[in-house]
């Protein structure tokens, strides 16, 4: 059996949320309706609520759970 190193590939890991709002404009896309209720990191219903700790975006996702992202567990 091979060992296999897991890597992540994200091509908007480094957009603002300016960039996010110039791509939204610039292509007639909506806002997420749940970006104006507070919530800043958002997944699948049974697993996203609003940020716990203020500054971390992600604070809200898994929470309860040991993972970080659908289908992989924690590092």
């Amino acid at each position: 059996m091979r060992n296999f190193k897991l890597v992540k590939v994200n091509p908007l890991a480094t957009w603002t949320d300016d960039d996010v709002a110039y791509y939204l404009s610039s292509h007639d896309l909506p806002e997420h309706p749940l970006w104006a209720q507070g919530y800043a990191s958002i997944g699948c219903a049974a697993v996203t609520e609003k940020p716990l700790v203020p500054g971390d975006r992600r604070s809200g996702r898994w929470v309860g759970a040991d993972k970080e992202e659908c289908g992989l567990p924690r590092a």
